[in-house]
């Protein structure tokens, strides 16, 4: 599992307002002082947006970041140090996958402010995603050194680090993100796939099963999850979880992840649903070369060898240099020895 988290401007902009955040503060009795999350008590401290950036602000919540750019753009050239603005035009570029753009908006919300946490998580953010991991773990540090509590920056950061094959670091940022945000299911999960990797399973479905109610309605979480609980033993509950993937949105689903389903419900014994939901795909789907490598090793169980050698040949032709692609050839020698 891979996911990016951006800074969320339009958020920063209702918590500046007063509006709150999902969380919230949180009164206590006998006339304490309330709580108040950090994130949000940085938001309530944040001064003011001009009525510009309130409404490109407004403009990139609609999916609207062209039109957005222009009111960003007029605001920095009247106030070059309106970091709030150039964050804005950050994410803007972003929507419009300008990245380079982008990538100069950040740098300039930094040099106006060194420690302007938002922009330095977006940039680290930018830099992983575009291949420059070590630069990109260095900016989401300072990010998180300048916010403590910035949790978007912590899982950036955590993603990263396992990228760089520091799971030890990684797994040290997903559990900080937890006690942040103890709602967010993508830190258990990507927590879960580092146990699973150093062979702790039972840790890991631990962790998988608090992830599962969180995620609900998220198709790319319980996607994840799903893909997590079949690796570590638990089919039936991938099965429900990989369910509620597909039907978390109106769109079809992907067809890998179809396909994940259809795996898991192999693996929990129901061989001929997920042997016909692999031949549903490859209907559906005919450039999908994945769903070949996995019927052909359906076919191969129960010893269906020429179909088997038919699905495998298809699987290389479509997917000569896939990572399987080693594997197939010396499964299709197997085969088609038996025949």
């Amino acid at each position: 599992m891979r996911r990016t988290l951006r800074s969320g401007a339009l958020v920063l902009a209702l918590l500046g307002c007063g509006g709150g955040s999902s969380a919230g503060s949180t009164a206590s009795s006998g006339g304490e002082e309330p709580i108040e999350f950090e994130d949000e008590a940085a938001a309530r401290r944040a001064p003011p947006a001009s009525e510009e950036v309130t409404q490109a602000e407004q403009l990139i919540a609609q999916g609207e970041p062209d039109r957005a750019v222009p009111l960003l753009e007029a605001a920095i050239q009247r106030d070059p140090r309106d970091v709030r603005a150039r964050l804005d035009l950050g994410l803007a570029h972003e929507m419009r996958e300008d990245l380079a753009a982008a990538e100069r908006a950040y740098r300039g919300a930094i040099e106006v402010d060194p420690t302007f946490a938002e922009a330095l998580n977006n940039l680290g953010a930018l830099l992983r995603d575009t291949d420059r991991g070590e630069e990109g773990i260095a900016m989401l540090r300072r990010a998180v050194e300048a916010r403590p509590g910035l949790a978007s920056a912590h899982l950036n950061l955590a993603l990263a680090l396992e990228d760089a094959g520091d799971d030890a670091g990684a797994e040290n940022e997903y559990r900080t993100v937890m006690r942040l945000a103890p709602r967010d299911p993508a830190s258990r999960t990507a927590l879960a796939m580092i146990l699973l990797s150093r062979g702790d399973r039972d840790q890991a479905l631990i962790e998988l099963r608090r992830a599962l109610p969180l995620a609900e309605g998220s198709r790319a979480d319980l996607a994840a999850i799903g893909n997590g609980l079949r690796r570590a033993g638990d089919a039936d509950l991938a099965m429900r979880a990989l369910g509620e993937s597909i039907a978390a949105e109106d769109t079809p689903a992907p067809p890998a992840l179809r396909a994940e389903l259809a795996l898991a419900e192999y693996a929990a014994g129901q061989r001929d649903a997920a042997e016909a939901r692999i031949r549903e795909i490859i209907r559906d789907e005919p450039s999908y070369p994945d769903a070949h490598w996995v019927l052909a090793n359906m076919l191969a169980a129960r010893e269906a060898w020429r179909d088997a050698a038919t699905e495998y040949q298809t699987f290389l032709r479509m997917a000569p240099d896939a990572p399987e692609a080693a594997q197939a050839r010396a499964r299709l020698e197997h085969v088609r020895a038996q025949r």
